[in-house]
């Protein structure tokens, strides 16, 4: 069995390569396109946030890039792990005293997403806009009843009362709930905190929409969690406004986007390394800021 896994990682491994070679040559040659107004780059957070490595290096990257005017960080994320969307909140604010960061919504920013938006120059979404939900949520799913029906027994050896605190193989003890109820509120805090300190609320008044609750758009507007309504050129056009730099004319700024194609390369070679390791590893539950 052990030689099947290790074959079957294998084959999973050549098929990502392959069909991320393919795809980066599909896209070789390719002409950029690009508007002959100023050069504002585009940094893309999409999907849960797992990991901040990659938009940590975009923002980086561009921020040192003498030829980028303006930073825009396009968001369309439900959240997702606490500690990359506090790295890039954190990022994002040590930054925006080099270039100005506007943050663009798309169709979601909610919980992380809208955690890493914070400390933006300026935040623009649209009305539609699913954002908010200002909280934190960790599921542990528990397999003790099925454990049970099929004879199987969790031995576990351990060197302090709350070391196994999630064990899905016995019940919760009401210490291990109330250690994890306090856990999510300290960090459900800190959330809080990001949103007085970056948006300038008062406390108070953060703490009434801060439940978890998903906002719309023209809710977050009328709450100060964002700036105004607009797409990503309104978001650039804002952006170089702040650098003091004039747009002439009739003349749009020049959105420049990462290659998608080589960045879908490297997720591709990330994975493909950590495939082995799936088969002796186990789900840990975490705390997340994710719209649910």
């Amino acid at each position: 069995m052990g030689e099947y896994k290790i074959w079957l990682a294998k084959v999973l491994t050549m098929a990502l390569l392959a069909i991320g070679a393919v795809s980066l040559l599909a896209g070789a040659g390719a002409a950029a396109g690009g508007l002959a107004g100023p050069r504002v780059a585009v940094v893309e957070l999409e999907g849960p946030i797992e990991d901040s490595n990659d938009v940590l290096k975009s923002l980086y990257e561009e921020i040192g890039n003498k030829d980028t005017k303006a930073v825009v960080l396009r968001i369309d994320s439900p959240g997702g792990a606490v500690a990359p969307s506090e790295e890039i909140y954190n990022a994002v604010r040590r930054l925006k005293a080099e270039k100005p960061i506007v943050v663009s919504m798309g169709s979601m920013a909610a919980s992380g997403g809208l955690y890493s938006a914070l400390a933006a120059s300026k935040i623009f979404c649209q009305p539609g806009t699913q954002t908010g939900s200002i909280g934190v949520i960790m599921q542990i799913p528990n397999f003790t009843s099925i454990a049970d029906k099929v004879g199987v027994q969790m031995v576990t050896v351990k060197s302090g009362a709350l070391k196994d605190v999630g064990n899905q193989f016995r019940p919760m003890t009401e210490e291990e709930k109330k250690f994890l109820q306090d856990t999510a509120s300290r960090v459900h805090a800190l959330f809080i905190n990001a949103v007085v300190d970056g948006r300038r609320l008062p406390e108070a008044k953060v703490r009434e929409f801060a439940d978890g609750r998903v906002l719309l758009g023209h809710e977050a507007k009328s709450l100060g969690l964002v700036d105004d309504f607009g797409d990503v050129y309104d978001a650039a056009r804002e952006a170089l406004k702040l650098a003091n730099v004039t747009l002439q004319k009739d003349q749009l700024p020049n959105l420049v986007y990462r290659d998608k194609k080589r960045e879908l390369w490297e997720r591709l070679m990330k994975s493909a390394s950590s495939l082995p390791s799936l088969w002796n590893g186990s789900a840990t539950a975490t705390l997340r800021y994710q719209a649910y």
